[in-house]
């Protein structure tokens, strides 16, 4: 990473896909109207999508009343755009928002359109599972190309907090620090931020991972404690770095609504403690390694934080990320 930071983008969005399961009216309802004030506020385009997923047994049950299996599928189909529509309408969605109900697998479908589109974001309500986001979430963290925001009803309105976790190396070589990534991260974080005004805290959890062993080749304990210091300052430096080019792309009074937390410990410990800490409402994170390899996942530490929060979340791709399903 250099020491000229770039300026950020901190502007809005273009184009939303909204996609509404049917599984909870109510967190649909929430999720879209939370859809059509960003695009009114930007002028964005708004896209409304369902996926019908027929169940396995759908030649019995269309065989159980007189119907073909297609005309089966067709009318789940009807019933799913019925429900869209009143929802659309309900919410004030005028008769430009027509509603896209597709058959497939979901995560696919919403993906598909996803890249159609060239949304630059997905605004969905999550589904849990035990505690765990539902299959279809999952997949749309790991594979959609561009930001997924899992719009939790509950989430407070306006937003007060919204934190961006962000992953820096100071040690790793030029092209190798995730700066596009971390781009990504704050530009999307100061563009929700923006939609009421809420705090953006930029938080980052470093560790000294050659601790113990300079503590056990160091002569007296000073040198243990400057090595960590070291470490801590470096991570700082990075950070405050990112925050001045982020800084110097928002209005003042935005600047005045920005912090930076650098906290010691393991990510999937530190962030969801933090998050809760500063009564997060959305948490802003990356789900792909910092070598930005296309299709490489952090794994088990993203998504650990991720089921971890009880804040609605966003996850964001670096740049020249290629979803799987972009060549299924």
């Amino acid at each position: 990473m250099t020491d000229a930071s770039p300026m950020l983008d901190a502007g809005g969005f273009s184009r939303l896909l909204v996609v509404c399961d049917g599984e909870d009216a109510d967190a649909d309802r929430a999720a879209l109207q939370r859809a059509l004030e960003i695009a009114a506020r930007d002028g964005a385009a708004l896209h409304l999508l369902s996926v019908v997923e027929p169940p396995s047994e759908i030649e019995r049950i269309a065989q159980a009343v007189g119907l073909s299996a297609p005309a089966a599928v067709e009318r789940l189909v009807d019933e799913r755009r019925a429900e869209l529509k009143a929802l659309a309408d309900a919410v004030g969605g005028g008769p430009d928002l027509a509603p896209d109900v597709r058959v497939g697998k979901p995560f696919l479908e919403i993906i598909r359109a996803a890249i159609a589109m060239q949304a630059d974001l997905v605004v969905k309500a999550p589904v849990m599972v035990s505690g765990l986001f539902a299959s279809t979430d999952q997949h749309l963290l790991r594979k959609c190309p561009c930001p997924v925001w899992l719009y939790r009803p509950e989430t407070t309105r306006p937003l007060g907090a919204v934190v961006a976790s962000v992953d820096v190396d100071p040690g790793a070589a030029e092209g190798e620090t995730g700066d596009g990534l971390n781009r990504r991260i704050l530009e999307t974080a100061a563009a929700i931020a923006r939609i009421d005004g809420a705090a953006l805290h930029l938080v980052h959890a470093w560790e000294a991972p050659a601790e113990g062993l300079v503590r056990r080749w160091a002569g007296d304990e000073k040198e243990v404690i400057d090595y960590v210091a070291g470490v801590e300052a470096d991570h700082r430096r990075v950070l405050r770095r990112l925050r001045d080019a982020l800084a110097a792309a928002l209005p003042a009074a935005a600047r005045d609504r920005l912090f930076i937390h650098v906290l010691r410990g393991p990510p999937r410990e530190v962030i969801p403690a933090q998050a809760a800490d500063l009564a997060a409402d959305l948490l802003v994170m990356g789900t792909i390694a910092r070598t930005g390899v296309p299709g490489f996942i952090i794994g088990n530490t993203a998504e650990d934080i991720l089921n971890a929060v009880t804040c609605s979340v966003v996850t964001v791709k670096p740049p020249g990320y290629v979803s799987p399903v972009a060549s299924a």
